[in-house]
């Protein structure tokens, strides 16, 4: 594998996530989750990204070797101008101080009431006026792991969440919530993640630690 000097000027960029960024998601998803209980779904990155891309934040590389980072890919006849998606953080709001099943969901009818320009009245996903950030997937490809690049996308997600509750009050933050195996929650504990024991989520199978960050 060709080695991709990370630590070069622009190498690595960090951008808010949209819609359009859907299926480079999931190739990231795909790649980073071996279990695919583990997933999310490709409905759900298009619910999350449409809804509230605010809360969604993206790890680019750049390289015209895709194939490098993303064995099983081609590699693009040119770089996308944000490079290409290594990592993700993707997150909704919710109004629990923890993840729930329901806050991991998706509406039945979202489409339609996007579409319509109407409120989605759902107590599944996300709450508009809540003041809890649910992050539902943090992913580096494992061809990057284990460079710190998942501590780096982290760290700028969190200051860019305490930096949109410190800007506008409707958009108020007080913590950063997510599941996580118990391998992990060492890991989390570092960033500054408190562990508030076992998870009463059932996704994927449970066995989840609910992690949160006050901001």
């Amino acid at each position: 594998m060709a080695s991709i000097d990370l630590t070069a000027p622009g190498a690595v960029t960090i951008r808010p996530l949209t819609v359009a960024d859907r299926d480079a998601c999931v190739v990231v998803e795909n790649a980073c989750f071996t279990n695919p209980d583990h997933r999310a779904t490709p409905d759900k990155f298009s619910y999350r990204l449409t809804v509230c891309p605010e809360t969604s934040l993206g790890l680019f590389v750049h390289t015209a070797d895709s194939e490098t980072l993303l064995p099983g890919t081609s590699s693009p006849s040119s770089v996308p101008p944000s490079g290409v998606l290594v990592g993700h953080v993707i997150a909704t709001r919710c109004s629990t101080l923890v993840l729930s099943d329901a806050s991991m969901g998706v509406p039945k009818d979202w489409r339609a009431a996007v579409a319509a320009g109407t409120p989605i009245a759902s107590p599944l996903g996300h709450q508009p006026t809540g003041r809890t950030v649910a992050v539902h997937s943090l992913g580096i490809v494992p061809s990057l792991q284990g460079k710190g690049l998942g501590t780096k996308l982290m760290k700028a997600y969190l200051g860019r969440m305490a930096a949109l509750s410190a800007s506008d009050g409707a958009h108020k933050v007080d913590r950063v919530a997510l599941i996580c195996q118990d391998y992990l929650v060492d890991y989390y504990t570092r960033l500054g993640f408190t562990n508030n024991g076992p998870s009463k989520a059932q996704f994927g199978g449970g066995g989840w630690f609910d992690m949160y960050y006050a901001i």
